[in-house]
């Protein structure tokens, strides 16, 4: 029972006075609210005495983009028509580049470009003196192939209004004039100023576009079209951009456009008031075409402000301006709200901040009196609450402290039994999360005994159980020899561990008294407040290897990459050397035939000719390096090759190297190309050969089936081993290797080995091709090749080919040649080749055989020839790189007007042209560079298949 009020020791209420009620907020808001709306008036007043300025600075920048956007605009449009002209000058120097000189092909290209453009006046194209042709050929004065007697071809092709195009007029004198004279002169490409040109009897104002033709360095003529002022104008007509005008003028003072036609070409007119059409000082900025901007009156009075753009048709022209006039009211029609909405702004700020200070004051003052009003009130009902706001340092936070000190040591000790409650649950889920950690977690004391185990270190040490790591020295827990391993380790952690308190390491080879072991192994330690030390340990064995097999297989990659890139280019240098390299032989041939045996001329060219069938050898390496294709496969006996090799082996090693054959008893077929196989044999061969210690040595060949065992000297780390080309050794597949006893060779060589072009071998000796070429085979052959050596120790090269086919044993790669059978009849035959020499070797060779033969040296001029008369020959051979079209797709075009065409493909280098795919596109015939003409000859008369040839008169 609570005793009375005025009882000694009773508890009396507490008075609410003005503070519960806030009076001190409310007065605080009465001073403050109107003198932030009075700031805000004032800022509003501020603001819309700018805003004028601000109104024209925004009038005057959206005038300058709308400038430069129309001109932008109309510049595009007119840079699309000199692109016509641009392509019409480049055909024309392409034909006259190629060698076409007739002048009626230029003029019928000339009618097609004028017949596609019929919005233009006319194209037209004026060439130099007995450019074209001769003039002598045109004497009679065709309009249309140039002007009589006058050594030039002119021609001007002209819309006739109705869709179509007219032969314009061209005037004799016309190379004195300015829209020849000035490109011709110069060698620029020229935008000629306006003048007055009679067009189909009708004077029309126009502006050229022309552009020098130069071939090699000559002027051949000047190719050019035609813009009526008059029609630009009607395209422009409808900009006017905020219901102003644009105007064009050149440097010159012309009008090149005016909203009134009637001005067009005239001269603007110069002074000072409205009725001139440009001040004085405009026209200093017009003719040194300079951007500008002015301010002047029209006619009727109002303000405009004029924009001056400069406008670029091509680069390095700069002979034309753009002028925008635009009312300064519809200029600052946009921007007229501004300064209402910067007035409304500022408004809605200051009731903004009014609102904002309102609540401000509230959370201040008022929330924290009233919370702590409440608060009284609880603690005179005898509740234990917290005290808000105790922190604060002001007025308000002294009472919330004494306020706090009414509370009595029950509530002090409720509070430290929640506190132990709560870090004993954090400490239980900390056990169970460390406990269920797959990472090895060990508590060390400063002197690293170990103080506390997780179930995963336990099972990593292979201990029974935690008793026997708890209590233990963590280092009498692990072998000597990892000890010793860990010991420089060990102490550059612990100095890490006690300047940071952190330390982190990455160690290889660990064993614990147990018997457990780890590859690699990751250490982490942390050291705690109180010296104890947390180290987690995880095995990383396995991300180790996985990181190394990452980073072989990207070697390997690199490696590909590297071998395709060098491929491409030396397979190109290999086709351009054919194509000279073809020739040659090819003459040399002719000269064989036409030479007396007896003479000593002869015995000169028989040696040109041996040395051009070793560079034609040397060609056919690179070739087959930079093509890696397998050639014609079919089933071979690896033995037989091997066994018809040894002979061709036995003479390219000395006799002072001997030569051991080793051959498995049954040995299954592979899918191979045989001649391919030897050329692999030869140089793995030789290159051991060149790789011996003084005159002698051994050279072991061994063929067996697989898997190959691994190599002891490998396996004892004797030897170091290098996988070149990675083969799937669960396939079934025969090996075949290649041992000497030489120098030997460190990882650094043998990983550049197959590179084209390096050589150990010393200048002179070696051209660095032989083991690319047998890469290039075996990747293709999708076989593998491994290099095992070690310096001073010989080298075994071991090649793996998988197995594939029944088949026979495989015909000899040394079979010579069938001799080609006499010629049967003349044939008329086309030769398409766009390299010259190769082109006249051929007609030579041909010709000798008694056949009529004619060379184009485009495939655009082939089919040319062959439309005037598709019966005119009675067979075609063709190259199949030339510029504009392939030979494939020229025979294609020929072949679909008459199928019944014989004819030949050939080509010096290509990944994708091969035998098979040429016949199945469509050609007959398929040869590769260097061509024999016998043999092309030979399979061109067997594909016309006709009776033998009529003698050739005088024969």
């Amino acid at each position: 029972m609570s005793p009375p009020p005025d009882a000694p020791g009773a508890r009396r209420p507490l008075a609410r006075g003005p503070l519960a009620r806030g009076s001190v907020s409310t007065r605080l808001l009465l001073i403050l609210v109107p003198l932030v709306l009075l700031a805000a008036v004032g800022t509003a007043f501020v603001a819309v005495r700018t805003s004028r300025a601000v109104v024209e600075r925004f009038a005057v920048e959206y005038g300058e983009d709308l400038a430069q956007k129309q001109a932008g605009e109309i510049a595009a449009i007119t840079r699309e028509k000199i692109a016509f002209v641009e392509g019409l000058a480049r055909q024309v120097e392409a034909m006259v580049a190629t060698g076409t000189h007739d002048r009626r092909l230029v003029a019928k290209y000339i009618e097609r470009t004028a017949l596609a453009h019929p919005t233009l006046v006319g194209f037209w194209f004026l060439a130099e003196p007995d450019f074209l042709g001769a003039d002598r050929d045109f004497s009679e004065g065709d309009p249309v192939l140039g002007l009589p007697k006058s050594g030039r071809f002119a021609t001007y092709y002209v819309a006739d209004g109705q869709g179509g195009v007219k032969p314009g007029e061209v005037r004799p004198d016309f190379y004195n004039d300015a829209y020849y004279a000035r490109p011709a002169q110069t060698r620029a490409r020229q935008a000629v100023p306006p003048y007055l040109y009679t067009v189909l009897g009708r004077p029309i104002w126009m502006i050229s576009y022309t552009i020098p033709v130069i071939v090699d360095g000559r002027l051949i003529g000047v190719a050019g079209t035609d813009l009526s002022l008059e029609q630009r104008a009607q395209e422009l007509d409808a900009r006017r951009p905020l219901g102003g005008n644009i105007y064009m003028i050149n440097r010159e003072g012309n009008w090149t456009y005016h909203p009134e036609h009637a001005l067009l070409a005239t001269k603007a007119t110069v002074g000072e008031g409205p009725q001139f059409q440009l001040g004085p000082d405009e026209l200093a900025k017009v003719l040194k075409v300079e951007p500008y901007e002015v301010e002047r009156q029209d006619a009727a009075g109002h303000r405009v402000r004029r924009y001056a753009v400069p406008m670029v048709f091509f680069e390095g022209d700069n002979r034309r301006m753009l002028l925008f006039d635009v009312p300064v009211a519809g200029l600052s029609a946009p921007f007229a709200g501004i300064g209402t909405a910067i007035m409304l702004a500022s408004l809605a700020t200051g009731v903004l901040l009014s609102l904002v200070l309102v609540a401000a004051v509230r959370s201040i003052i008022g929330a924290p009196l009233a919370r702590a009003a409440r608060t009284i009130d609880l603690l005179d009902q005898g509740a234990l609450v917290a005290v808000p706001d105790t922190a604060r340092g002001d007025e308000i936070g002294g009472i919330a402290r004494a306020l706090d000190r009414f509370r009595g040591t029950l509530a002090e000790r409720d509070r430290l039994r929640v506190q132990v409650e709560e870090r004993t649950t954090a400490l239980e889920r900390m056990l169970a999360g460390v406990g269920a950690a797959k990472d090895a977690i060990v508590l060390f004391d400063a002197d690293y005994t170990v103080l506390y185990a997780n179930p995963a270190a336990i099972a990593l040490l292979g201990a029974p159980d935690a008793d026997a790591v708890v209590g233990h020295p963590w280092l009498d827990l692990l072998t000597p020899d990892t000890v010793a391993r860990a010991e420089e380790g060990r102490q550059r952690r612990r100095a890490d561990l006690m300047s940071t308190g952190y330390a982190h390491m990455v160690s290889e080879k660990w064993e614990s008294i147990w018997g457990r072991t780890m590859e690699a192994y990751e250490t982490t330690l942390s050291l705690r407040p109180n010296g104890d030390i947390v180290m987690v340990l995880r095995d990383v064995s396995a991300a180790r290897r996985v990181a190394r097999e990452r980073e072989e297989l990207q070697r390997q990659l690199l490696q590909q990459d590297k071998m395709e890139a060098i491929g491409r280019l030396a397979g190109g240098v290999a086709h351009d050397f054919n194509n000279l390299l073809g020739a040659m032989l090819g003459y040399v041939e002719f000269l064989l035939d036409d030479l007396n045996p007896q003479d000593k001329a002869h015995s000169y060219v028989a040696r040109i000719n041996a040395v051009g069938k070793r560079a034609k050898d040397l060609v056919g390496q690179i070739l087959t390096f930079a093509r890696s294709d397998k050639g014609e496969l079919q089933a071979v006996s690896p033995v037989a090759v091997l066994e018809e090799a040894r002979g061709i082996l036995r003479s390219a090693v000395p006799a002072t190297t001997e030569m051991i054959f080793q051959i498995a008893g049954s040995v299954p077929n592979v899918r191979a190309n045989p001649t391919q196989l030897v050329q692999v044999l030869m140089n793995l061969v030789i290159n051991a050969h060149d790789a011996r210690r003084g005159e002698g040595g051994r050279i072991r060949i061994r063929l067996f089936p697989g898997p190959a065992p691994v190599d002891v000297r490998v396996r004892e780390g004797r030897w170091q081993e290098h996988e070149a080309l990675p083969f799937d050794k669960s396939r079934p597949h025969v090996v075949l290797e290649v041992e000497d006893e030489g120098h030997g060779m460190p990882m650094e060589v043998m990983t550049r080995l197959f590179e084209p072009f390096f050589t150990t071998k010393g200048k002179g000796r070696g051209t660095g091709l032989g083991m690319p070429v047998v890469y290039g085979i075996l990747r293709a052959h999708g076989g593998g090749m491994t290099v095992m050596s070690a310096e001073g120790q010989g080298t075994l090269l071991r090649v793996v080919l998988p197995v594939g086919g029944p088949g026979a044993a495989a015909a000899s790669p040394f079979t010579p040649l069938a001799q080609p059978a006499p010629p049967r009849r003349r044939l008329r035959i086309l030769v398409v080749d766009d390299a010259a020499e190769m082109g006249d070797m051929l007609l030579e060779g041909l010709s000798r055989r008694g056949h009529e033969v004619a060379v184009c040296e485009t495939p655009a001029e082939a089919l040319e020839v062959f439309e005037e008369n598709p019966q005119a020959f009675d067979a075609v051979v063709s190259d199949q790189t030339m510029p504009g079209m392939t030979g494939l797709a020229l025979i294609a075009l020929l072949k679909a007007r008459r199928p019944d065409l014989p004819c030949v493909l050939y080509t010096g280098y290509s990944e994708r042209s091969d035998e098979r795919a040429v016949l199945a596109a469509g050609a007959d015939a398929f040869f590769l560079k260097p061509v024999v003409v016998e043999r092309l000859a030979a399979k061109v008369e067997a594909l016309c298949a006709a009776p033998a040839p009529a003698p050739l008169p005088g024969a």
